[in-house]
């Protein structure tokens, strides 16, 4: 039998303007969801986009079907501290930052012990790893469950009026979540992210979950862009001939005209 995942209900309820929505699992009291990771119209050196990386694609490895995965993020872009256009933005304490959100489903048709889904994001050395969101071990305890929360917040100076005035824009998101028999884990590493889950099931069970995460990364050089940032998604028994992945290389841009 399935195990059970997020059961969304139909409607939304009203936000203020500016920030994101999506829908509600009912199986979450209290439940919060806040995406703030958007500025105001008109801001400068801001840019998003979606990205699909896998969709509805097979995990396999010598003929055993290990995961069925749709995977995709949502990226958000910004300059802040200095203009990106403009010489030594370095200097001048200019920052970029890169945030993925990641969203998506997986379906295990056949988990066993010791059986992990994982996800990386592997970055050039230009671009550099700041935090996975939830991290390793971070769970609350209910029953069999383990209850998690991302929790970002990042006061920026941003940029408006084609880059000749600057302002203040905190960029935050807050979402919570749980993992049903199963253990969210998340860490950074030297080239990039990682992030998973690991089931607690019987033997033989089928797992199907929700992707979710929060990737943050930076650079303070500008010309980095175009970079490419390496997805894999790995599914079965780590060092065991029984463990498959996927991967796809993504050119992320950003154009810095005003």
């Amino acid at each position: 039998m399935a195990t059970p995942t997020h059961e969304y209900t139909t409607t939304t309820p009203e936000v203020p303007d500016g920030v994101e929505t999506k829908p509600i699992p009912n199986d979450i009291v209290p439940y919060t969801y806040l995406n703030r990771l958007t500025p105001p119209v008109g801001t400068s050196f801001f840019q998003k986009e979606t990205i699909t990386i896998f969709d509805n694609q097979q995990i396999s490895v010598k003929g055993l079907h290990l995961e069925t995965l749709t995977w995709r993020t949502d990226v958000y872009k910004y300059a802040t501290g200095a203009r990106p256009d403009k010489p030594d933005f370095k200097k001048n304490g200019g920052e970029i930052y890169i945030i993925l959100v990641h969203a998506g489903t997986g379906r295990a048709p056949d988990v066993l012990p010791f059986f992990e889904l994982t996800k990386t994001v592997k970055v050039p050395s230009s671009i550099i790893p700041v935090k996975q969101y939830p991290a390793s071990n971070s769970g609350t305890p209910s029953g069999s469950d383990l209850a998690y929360r991302i929790d970002y917040l990042n006061a920026m100076a941003m940029f408006k009026d084609g880059g000749h005035s600057s302002f203040p824009f905190d960029a935050s998101y807050q979402e919570d979540f749980v993992r049903h028999q199963a253990e969210q884990t998340g860490l950074e590493r030297t080239d990039g992210v990682e992030f998973g889950v690991v089931p607690r099931l019987p033997f033989h069970a089928i797992f199907t979950y929700p992707i979710i995460g929060l990737s943050v990364f930076k650079c303070l050089d500008p010309s980095a862009f175009p970079a490419t940032f390496t997805f894999r998604a790995g599914a079965g028994w780590p060092g065991s001939s029984r463990h498959g992945s996927i991967t796809k290389d993504v050119s992320i841009s950003f154009d810095f005209a005003p």
